[in-house]
């Protein structure tokens, strides 16, 4: 049975829905199918990775934290000063004396190679290797290098965070090219916050079910306005510790809930492709 239609009346990132209890980490993602785009993460689309060290943990943080730095010199010595001095789940505290939106654009939240290399020898990475064999990190932005995305989600600040979606919507609608033979799937982690009050909204199994949707444009972003009741595709939290990814399909429903907490979300993702058999 498919989603029933009809427009939305709530703003789904403000839901609260029950915690999602994810499986994993196993040893198979494809759930013992052919590697294939709609096998990955099995009959639920999601998955519990293994989690990134505490050490690992830390060095993101450092690593996401330098970014910012670096990028707010474009701006002036004195933003990248205010950034420097606090932590990162506390940018919020100073986010009002910076050109909030410019520094994290969709351009300025794409991590450079060096850090995306560091990032990709971590343990967790490892793991990709060993269940999914070879796989790169894909470059639908086109910046000339593997992406990962990291954002940040300041405290009750709706702006923050996005629609709901499936990734796949974004490659349909810009026509991003994807490579004969090749699957996508999606890892989302947050690494600094609270996980209980500031997690990701996902919707088990909604990979295997239609979710006709229209596009809009809100302050000159584009958003994804589903033709389908959002109550009914049965949307839960999660609410893993820090470090501990969230991997899911590409058609799987999602979206980041508001952040109720006092401190930033910050997470990152990537969209990991594998060679697909079927």
């Amino acid at each position: 049975m498919g989603i029933a239609f009809q427009t939305p009346r709530a703003d789904v990132a403000l839901m609260e829905p029950p915690v999602l209890q994810a499986q994993g980490p196993l040893d198979d993602v494809f759930f013992g199918a052919p590697a294939s785009e709609q096998a990955f993460c099995g009959e639920a689309g999601l998955l519990k990775g293994p989690s990134f060290n505490a050490d690992e943990l830390l060095k993101i943080r450092e690593l996401i934290k330098g970014h910012l730095v670096e990028t707010a010199h474009g701006q002036s010595p004195r933003a990248a000063a205010a950034i420097a001095g606090v932590e990162l789940d506390q940018y919020h505290l100073i986010s009002s004396e910076i050109d909030h939106a410019k520094l994290l654009s969709k351009q300025g939240r794409i991590l450079p190679k060096r850090v995306v290399d560091a990032i990709k020898e971590m343990s967790f990475f490892d793991y990709l290797r060993k269940t999914m064999g070879p796989y790169c990190l894909s470059d639908e932005e086109g910046v000339g290098q593997e992406q990962v995305c990291f954002r940040i989600v300041r405290p009750e600040r709706r702006e923050d965070v996005g629609s709901l979606h499936r990734d796949a919507w974004f490659w349909d609608h810009y026509g991003f090219h994807r490579p004969e033979g090749v699957g996508r799937g999606k890892v989302w982690v947050a690494v600094s916050g609270d996980p209980d009050r500031a997690g990701l909204l996902l919707a088990p199994g909604s990979h295997h079910k239609p979710a006709p949707y229209r596009t809009d444009t809100v302050n000159g972003k584009l958003g994804f306005v589903p033709d389908f009741d959002i109550h009914e595709i049965g949307l839960q939290r999660y609410c893993g510790d820090l470090g501990e990814p969230i991997m899911f399909n590409y058609n799987t429903l999602h979206v980041g809930s508001l952040n109720r907490s006092g401190r930033c979300r910050v997470s990152f993702e990537v969209t990991v492709m594998f060679k697909a058999f079927s």
